[in-house]
């Protein structure tokens, strides 16, 4: 899609919303303060995996009638609550899981059909390999905040050794993919190398989450035919916006359960929170690639939360 055309399929909420991510990046960037970054990737990222529930209430609906809702919160609430509580009683191991789970869903979003392993152990990869390998001191600090009072001297050894494998995949990668992808793929690994160089890991992380896999998350819907109500970026975000106000409250509840400062709980809840949503989110997306395959919900793309 060339420039004109882009301009031209962006609606006026578009343009508003995405200057609105830009002025609040833009000041958690040039801000020393770390809970700028975390209300922004909150306020701009938490919303796309909220779409769950609309992609539940289409396909239970007509089976479950007003019982949709029990049907899909309750295993989702169970798997959340399980989560969080493993943060309590298995931090480490919670900690690294949670990032093989990112990894496989960072990767699962951007993979592409001619090479879906390699492109998504190369585009799920370098937002968790490069901060390691670029800044691993800050790395580990980050981490650390995650699992408070636990301290890590550096980052988990296994994305250390997983760097020069990355670093021959990308370039099979770019290699092997056909002329377009080929300039998709260098674009978006050199805008995250760059990203990751220039700024801290929260801060990059958050560039990363609210510009490249939170919209990718939500054009994938929008430009998906099955889903009747999911329009354009403004009818999504206001689908989005019960559950999104149900995480928010989440976190609120678990507020008083956390004791450090104030900026310290808030990244200790806004990551685990965030491990406690990814895990039914992908559970969820394999269900529903099941579903849509059993329901025949249509032909052409497949159903997925993910992709662009």
């Amino acid at each position: 899609m060339n420039v004109q055309r882009l301009a031209t399929a962006l609606s006026p909420f578009d343009l508003v919303y995405g200057a609105c991510a830009l002025l609040c990046a833009g000041l958690a960037l040039w801000s020393h303060d770390s809970v700028i970054a975390l209300i922004v990737i909150i306020t701009f990222g938490l919303p796309h995996g909220a779409l769950d529930g609309e992609l539940a209430r289409q396909i239970l609906l007509p089976r479950f009638g007003r019982g949709w809702f029990p049907v899909f919160a309750l295993p989702y609430l169970t798997l959340i609550a399980c989560v969080l509580a493993c943060w309590h009683i298995a931090p480490i191991w919670t900690l690294n899981l949670f990032l093989l789970f990112s990894l496989l869903h960072f990767g699962q979003e951007l993979s592409d059909g001619s090479h879906p392993l390699l492109s998504a152990f190369v585009l799920g990869g370098a937002p968790l390999i490069l901060p390691c390998a670029l800044q691993p001191a800050q790395t580990a600090a980050l981490l650390s905040g995650m699992i408070a009072p636990t301290q890590l001297s550096h980052p988990p050894e296994w994305l250390l050794w997983l760097s020069p494998i990355w670093g021959c995949a990308v370039i099979f990668l770019i290699a092997l993919s056909p002329p377009l992808l080929r300039i998709k793929h260098f674009a978006l690994i050199a805008t995250t190398l760059i990203v990751f160089w220039v700024f801290e890991p929260l801060k990059a992380f958050m560039v990363y989450f609210i510009f490249i896999h939170a919209p990718a998350h939500i054009a994938a819907l929008v430009h998906d035919p099955r889903w009747k109500r999911l329009v354009s970026l403004r009818t999504a975000l206001k689908l989005a916006l019960p559950l999104t106000i149900a995480s928010l409250m989440i976190g609120m509840a678990l507020w008083p359960l956390y004791t450090a400062s104030p900026d310290q709980r808030l990244l200790e809840i806004t990551f685990q929170l965030l491990a406690a949503l990814t895990l039914p989110h992908m559970i969820f997306d394999l269900w529903l690639r099941w579903t849509s395959r059993a329901l025949h919900l249509g032909s052409g793309k497949p159903v997925t939360l993910i992709g662009i």
